[in-house]
C-alpha cells in the first residue's frame, strides 16, 4: 500500500504496474507481457454476488479502450482530490500486450462520518492478482484470465465441484 500525491501519480503507477505484473507472473503460469496499456473503472458499493459482479466489470470493461498511462494518469488526476483507494489488477494478458485494470473507490461513496476524517487524506494503492475459486493450492500456477471465462477455467471450476463432493 502506498499513499500517492498528485505530482508522483505517474511513478507511482508505473513502479506499481511493474510490481502487479511481478505478482502475476509468480502466482500465473501465463507469459505476460510488459508491454502495457490501461482502462479505469470505479469501483462501486454492490451487495450482489460476486460471480454476477465479475461478468458486468468483464462485459463493461471489453467496451473500453485501453490508453497509455500518461492518458490513465491524466485522467486520474482530474479527478485526484475525490480518490480514496486505487487498485491496479490485470484485466488481460496475451504474450504481447497486457491490458491493466485501473480501479478506484471515491472518496465521495464512503459514509459521512469517515469520509470526514479522510477527506484532506492522498488516496492509497493497492495491486492485485485474482485468484480463482479452485486455485486453493498456491503452490500450483493459474490462468491469469480466468476472469475472463475460457474453456480451462470452466473445466477448472467443473473440476473443483466435483472434487469437493
Amino acid at each position: 500500500m502506498k499513499n500517492v500525491t498528485k505530482n508522483n501519480l505517474e511513478l507511482n503507477l508505473k513502479e506499481a504496474t511493474s510490481t502487479l505484473l511481478e505478482m502475476a507472473r509468480n502466482s500465473c503460469w501465463n507469459n505476460i507481457s510488459e508491454n502495457t496499456s490501461y482502462i479505469i473503472s470505479e469501483i462501486k458499493n454492490d451487495s450482489r454476488n460476486f460471480k454476477i459482479q465479475r461478468l458486468e466489470r468483464k462485459k463493461a470493461n471489453r467496451k473500453k479502450k485501453p490508453v497509455t498511462l500518461k492518458k490513465a494518469t491524466t485522467e486520474l488526476k482530474s479527478i485526484y482530490e475525490n480518490l480514496y483507494d486505487i487498485n491496479l489488477e490485470v484485466f488481460k494478458s496475451r504474450k504481447n500486450k497486457t491490458i491493466v485494470d485501473i480501479r478506484y473507490y471515491p472518496k465521495s461513496a464512503l459514509e459521512s462520518d469517515h469520509y470526514e476524517k479522510i477527506k484532506n487524506n492522498e488516496p492509497m494503492l493497492h495491486c492485485k492478482v485474482g485468484i480463482p475459486p479452485y486455485a486453493s493450492d498456491k503452490s500450483k500456477k493459474y490462468d491469469v484470465n480466468w476472469e475472463l471465462g475460457g474453456i480451462r477455467h470452466e473445466w477448472n471450476t467443473f473440476w473443483n465441484r466435483i472434487q469437493l463432493k
